[in-house]
């Protein structure tokens, strides 16, 4: 609980409780001494049964602040009780129980050390007291009154600290296990924001890489359209299907691609929903061709699947080769090569330089765009290696290397 928070109707009650037992202590001390007749005659001493009964009370008072000050409030019921003793021949022991519950409360609020060293004091002081009053004023054996000051010794010093020290013990294990849910939660939440952030990452390179590719192909057939307008009405028209045949394969795979996003949603049945594959360049590379770009696709060696994701990042890497030497190479021969070796797969889309190209100037004034962090990112997580960059010639070559490792399978 926080010192701040106002305690509860039931901490109150709790807290009262200690007092309310030796105020009924003090009490019915009191009222055994006016309704027993035996009573007087059992307790040897001239202090009148009311004084002890009020230096009980007195305990009670003090109880009430055990939680703010626990050491003065245990030194005040030792001492009452101490009094109590020397008064009573040191045999009436109404007293103990506010100096147990005093010692109870201090051993379980104060300081390790402090705490010991106020009950050795404590013990000290109702050992002393109360075996010089009984050997001056008890008549029972020596053997009688040394067991007697050693068991309220025991009783209102040991057995209070014992007890408090396994509750603190029984307290820190449930802090302990508390501060391990905790973590285990703060871990867990650590975890899945992880995930999520890396499934964004991952859809965000899957739109980029779709709307990047598709858009770019509707951008370079709606300007050949246009230019064909005036001279080739057919060949506009042509053009002008592809964009269409464009938009729709791009909504196509964008509808696909969100429905990534819905949990237990079906794929409507008709809808395009090509699987990205290496094998899948070759309709890339047509689609290219039929946008107008000069594309030429060779093919080496005996394919061997890679694993899904590997198919994806090798299918997604060709797109945004395509798609970036559309936008910044608009007219060059662009090839593609898939290359199957022994060891590994290699992927290498190169394009030539155009009279309109920016691809230096472009890559020197914006640096590393998505597309081409898209690709790296995809490249390492399946412990591929990517190199991109101008080549000798003026142009722009892109080349993916998938090992056959096993660390790209699915």
């Amino acid at each position: 609980m926080s010192p701040a928070e106002p305690p509860s109707r039931a901490e109150r009650v709790r807290r009262a409780i200690p007092p309310a037992l030796v105020l009924a202590a003090a009490i019915g001390y009191l009222g055994a001494d006016l309704w027993i007749d035996e009573l007087p005659a059992t307790v040897p001493g001239d202090v009148s049964p009311l004084v002890h009964a009020a230096l009980v009370a007195l305990q009670a008072v003090l109880l009430v602040f055990r939680r703010r000050a626990p050491i003065i409030v245990f030194a005040g019921a030792v001492l009452l009780d101490a009094v109590i003793l020397a008064t009573s021949a040191g045999e009436l022991g109404v007293g103990s129980l506010g100096v147990i519950l005093a010692a109870y409360a201090m051993a379980r609020h104060s300081p390790r050390n402090p705490a010991l060293t106020a009950l050795a004091l404590g013990a000290l002081v109702t050992t002393g007291v109360g075996a010089s009053a009984l050997f001056l004023g008890s008549r029972e054996s020596v053997l009688v009154l040394i067991l007697t000051v050693i068991a309220r010794v025991v009783l209102q010093y040991a057995a209070p600290a014992a007890v408090a020290e396994y509750v603190r013990g029984r307290k820190r294990l449930a802090d302990a296990l508390q501060e391990q849910a905790r973590m285990a939660e703060h871990e867990r939440r650590e975890r899945a924001e992880r995930e999520v952030r890396a499934e964004r990452e991952a859809l965000a390179r899957e739109l980029h890489d779709i709307a990047g590719h598709h858009l770019s192909g509707i951008i370079v057939s709606a300007q050949a359209a246009t230019a064909l307008t005036r001279s080739d009405l057919d060949r506009a028209r042509e053009m002008m299907q592809t964009v269409q045949d464009d938009a729709r394969i791009a909504l196509a795979d964008l509808r696909r691609t969100v429905g990534l996003l819905r949990s237990g949603d079906d794929t409507p049945s008709g809808a395009p929903s090509p699987v990205p594959t290496i094998a899948g360049t070759g309709a890339l590379v047509d689609v290219a061709r039929e946008r107008g770009q000069r594309v030429s696709l060779t093919t080496a060696g005996d394919a061997r699947p890679v694993g899904a994701l590997a198919e994806t990042t090798a299918y997604r890497m060709v797109q945004e080769s395509l798609a970036n030497a559309a936008r910044h190479a608009p007219g060059a021969a662009c090839a593609v090569t898939v290359r199957f070796g022994a060891d590994a797969v290699q992927i290498t889309v190169a394009n030539e330089p155009s009279a309109e190209s920016r691809t230096r100037e472009t890559t020197e004034r914006s640096g590393v765009g998505y597309g081409l962090s898209g690709m790296a990112e995809r490249a390492e997580l399946i412990g591929a290696h990517l190199s991109a960059g101008p080549d000798d010639g003026g142009g722009w070559t892109n080349r993916l290397d998938i090992p056959f490792d096993g660390r790209s399978a699915p």
